[in-house]
């Protein structure tokens, strides 16, 4: 692949996403309050759980709009141009996709610093991979069902905001799973976010390892980014 030329298209893609910073402050004032809101329910122990839906929101929200921003860029022909050269379709739309993650970075970077802070058990190099791990899965799970959502439909945002709603406040992610009564527990495997959560949070520590529930969700994790990864391909 040719870097040089996915990270052109991702810093042009980036600029519409710099420019509408208020968004993103909406953003970080909202996840303070949930913050506000889980300490003053549990106190510290609450927190990182709060942390690491606030990365899995941020990051998939902004990965799933690519879709939207790609049908754009090709209804206004810019695609076209970029494709007259060297540069694939894949590249492309992996350069979008890197094009509406960047203007998030300053906000994730201080969702790390703080969820590092927290989690004081974990040791650098499980943070680390446990923070790769969060935010690449996260992003690429976002594109492809953004993809799927949109289907080259401009309109499509409030369909995919309304599917990263569901996929982010509903199962156990700003929250420890336990809190949901056990006989509702497994519906949660559904959702990939859920997965990628519960994942994260063992290796942060934030969560006791389970290692028959690790295993559950890195299993249904991964059979689900290959249905993804089908039906986007099938799609093309």
């Amino acid at each position: 692949m040719r870097l040089r030329s996915i990270l052109g298209v991702a810093l042009l893609v980036s600029r519409r996403g710099f420019r509408a910073w208020q968004s993103y402050l909406s953003s970080l004032i909202s996840t303070l309050w949930i913050f506000v809101m889980f300490y003053v329910l549990g106190g510290f122990s609450l927190l990182p759980h709060a942390i690491v839906g606030a990365i899995i929101s941020l990051t998939f929200s902004g990965s799933s709009m690519s879709a939207v921003y790609d049908a754009y860029y090709n209804l206004i022909g810019l695609r076209d141009v970029f494709l007259a050269s060297p540069l694939s379709a894949l590249e492309f739309r992996i350069g979008v996709a890197l094009g509406t993650f960047l203007p998030s970075i300053s906000t994730l970077l201080a969702y790390y610093v703080l969820l590092f802070l927290l989690a004081s058990n974990v040791s650098l190099p499980m943070f680390l991979l446990a923070v790769l791990f969060v935010t690449i899965v996260t992003w690429v799970v976002g594109i492809l069902l953004g993809y799927i959502i949109a289907k080259e439909d401009l309109n499509a945002s409030s369909k995919i905001s309304l599917v990263n709603k569901l996929l982010t406040l509903l199962p156990p992610i700003y929250y420890p799973s336990r809190i949901l009564p056990s006989e509702i527990r497994p519906i949660a495997y559904l959702a990939p976010t859920y997965n990628i959560s519960e994942i994260t949070k063992m290796l942060l520590g934030t969560e006791p390892l389970n290692l028959p529930h690790f295993m559950t969700c890195a299993v249904v994790l991964a059979i689900q980014s290959v249905i993804l990864i089908l039906i986007t391909l099938k799609m093309r």
